[in-house]
């Protein structure tokens, strides 16, 4: 071995006098060593060394870069220990600290006070492609500026004025009776897969809360649960087929639905589970269980149900997601009365829409006048 001593090395002798070397360092604050095997002297000890060293400084963390007071990384670290954050839902709080954290990237080191709201629309535009990213993006600096307002930290609020963009299409397609039917006869009474049907279909459950739900949240009429998203408690009606459906489910436990192993399952894990269900079933690509819930809105609506009364069932918070289904079977009933009033006005002899004449009804209607054939 050269005469050189190389950084971070050590050594010491085991119980049979062999000499064995190692690799030093302070790594987070704590002494980490690894051994050299190599025999001492050779070009191997050095690589090995080499080695040894680099893998220790790469698990060593990064130290964290002084926050400036007032900067926008600033303002988001004092709300993040606010109480008002702290009091908000857990699904809340990990989706604002994504947002507020990936706007910090490009932006954590300029002063809070002084952000213009043309930062604010930038990063709207870019999210244009994903509407609902773009407007809760505006949502959570609304929010962290009105709270940095009345905290004494700034004095304006660069989200104000800053429009939403329109959102399009639901991606959340509702499953159509045909589908449901389809469904249901893949997966029977007794399975797991027809047990989250009803949850989502008649109970309305969001998947956070079927894959929560169990026997404890059940009485002799109810299911109650506290919703994990709003963590609004909900009462939900059992009907016959949802009875049927608690009552032949397969799991041993607590919770209704559990896989295989007897475990409750994952929110992500039971997404994934569900799009079998529905390949098995025959199905296409891109129902979804939230699709379920939406055709519960959707069924509702159509047979008269009141936005107050959706919100009710399906436990939200206000009246405006209820109203996009109200508004839907709005326009099928008011437009189906308009058909009928001007196809009565149009055969006034007719007494509904859709009674056509019998075969000799001609000969007891009026004969034009010319006496003619009647042709024009």
């Amino acid at each position: 071995m050269a005469s050189v001593r190389y950084k971070f090395t050590m050594y010491d002798f085991d119980r049979h006098g062999r000499k064995r070397w190692y690799v030093r360092l302070v790594v987070n604050g704590q002494n980490r060593k690894k051994r050299i095997h190599a025999p001492e002297g050779s070009e191997e000890w050095v690589a090995e060394y080499q080695r040894h060293l680099t893998e220790l400084r790469e698990d060593e963390k990064p130290r964290l870069a002084r926050v400036e007071p007032y900067s926008f990384y600033w303002l988001i670290n004092q709300y993040m220990a606010s109480t008002e954050f702290a009091q908000a839902k857990p699904a809340t709080q990990i989706q604002r600290r994504s947002i507020l954290l990936n706007i910090a990237k490009e932006h954590g080191h300029r002063d809070c006070r002084t952000l213009p709201r043309e930062t604010v629309e930038a990063g709207r535009d870019k999210r244009a492609k994903t509407p609902g990213a773009a407007n809760n993006m505006i949502k959570v600096v609304k929010s962290l500026y009105a709270w940095g307002m009345e905290a004494g930290h700034v004095k304006h609020n660069p989200s104000e004025g800053v429009k939403r963009l329109k959102m399009g299409a639901s991606t959340w397609k509702p499953w159509t009776k045909e589908q449901r039917e389809q469904f249901k006869k893949q997966h029977p009474y007794g399975t797991t897969a027809r047990t989250a049907f009803h949850l989502a279909f008649d109970a309305g459950l969001r998947r956070s809360d079927v894959v929560r739900i169990g026997r404890q949240h059940r009485d002799a009429t109810h299911l109650r649960i506290e919703q994990k998203k709003t963590g609004k408690p909900v009462a939900i009606l059992i009907t016959p087929d949802l009875a049927k459906a608690l009552d032949t489910a397969p799991s041993k436990g607590l919770h209704y639905i559990q896989t295989e192993w007897g475990k409750p399952y994952s929110e992500k894990g039971f997404g994934a589970t569900v799009r079998r269900w529905v390949a098995v079933a025959g199905l296409q690509k891109g129902l979804t269980l939230h699709g379920l819930r939406k055709a519960d809105g959707v069924r509702m609506a159509e047979a008269g149900a009141t936005e107050n009364e959706i919100a009710a069932k399906l436990g939200h918070s206000d009246t405006r997601s209820a109203s996009i289904y109200t508004k839907g079977a709005d326009q099928q009933r008011l437009a189906d009365a308009a058909i009928r009033r001007y196809s009565e006005q149009s055969a006034p002899l007719f007494s509904s829409v859709g009674q056509f004449p019998s075969k000799n009804s001609m000969e007891s209607m009026p004969k034009l006048a010319g006496g003619g054939s009647g042709e024009t």
